[in-house]
């Protein structure tokens, strides 16, 4: 009842916002966008596609507003938002949130364990993994996770995993492709597009998540009028179910979700 009534009143609120103070262009929800790769943010015959386009697409919709996407390179978002060229824009493509901005998630970012299609070693859950060979991108939050876990093993009386950290994330799958190991830890953009990816020899070990950050749209932290009405609309996704079917139609692992 409390989450009815909590949406009931952003409804209301979201009604009577005059976005238009604050849009780049009057009923227009204009999203600077880098790409983020499949199932993410990507093009494809030369449209952008994917779960974080969906979502801005369901902003832009609640609110009755028409969505411009603005394709941006990594290093520009901060500063198209900054000077105002754009409305939002997608965190997932930055390392952390930009200054003076507000954030409103979709997604929860971290470490997964990779493991080859067929999974020869049986690894089920990351107990199994205790004592086996892995490999990890040096530098790299996987590659803190997989020391995380060695202590984990060491405190339980476990043999730890013999961890090879290699200097390329392309030269990390190579000991598990030729199966000289059971795993390797990877972050979650990477991780996905390979599980999605028919052709590839290894897949995402349903469960073995360790979360770092929350991405999402960010705003200007003045625009509080736009940061609730994107707040509102992602709310009401959570609570009509529309944000999970998104999700699963973009084949995302449940962890991802922040609202589980």
């Amino acid at each position: 009842m409390f989450l009815l009534a909590v949406l009931a009143s952003a409804h209301a609120h979201a009604h009577y916002l005059d976005l238009d103070e604050e849009l780049v262009r009057a009923r227009t929800f204009t999203m600077g966008f880098a790409l983020t790769g499949t199932p993410f943010a990507y093009k494809e015959d030369g449209q952008l596609r994917g779960f974080e386009r969906a979502m801005a697409q369901a902003v832009a919709d609640a609110h009755g507003l028409d969505l411009r996407l603005v394709p941006l390179p990594r290093d520009r978002l901060a500063a198209a938002l900054e000077a105002g060229e754009v409305d939002a824009i997608n965190t997932l493509a930055l390392d952390t949130e930009p200054p003076a901005t507000r954030s409103v998630p979709y997604l929860v970012i971290g470490d997964h364990v990779m493991v080859l299609r067929g999974n020869p070693f049986r690894i089920q859950r990351l107990e199994d993994l205790h004592g086996r060979t892995v490999a990890a991108t040096a530098g790299t939050t996987a590659e803190v996770f997989a020391h995380v876990l060695n202590e984990r093993f060491r405190e339980a009386g476990e043999p730890p995993m013999n961890v090879h950290s290699f200097p390329f994330q392309r030269a990390t799958h190579f000991p598990v492709s030729m199966g000289h190991a059971a795993a390797y830890f990877m972050k979650t953009v990477s991780a996905v597009a390979i599980s999605q990816d028919a052709h590839a020899r290894t897949r995402i070990l349903e469960g073995a998540f360790r979360p770092v950050r929350e991405a999402g749209f960010a705003v200007r932290a003045e625009h509080t009028d736009v940061y609730h009405a994107i707040e509102h609309a992602v709310a009401a996704m959570v609570a009509t179910g529309k944000y999970e079917r998104l999700r699963a139609a973009h084949g995302l692992p449940p962890e991802l979700s922040p609202y589980r």
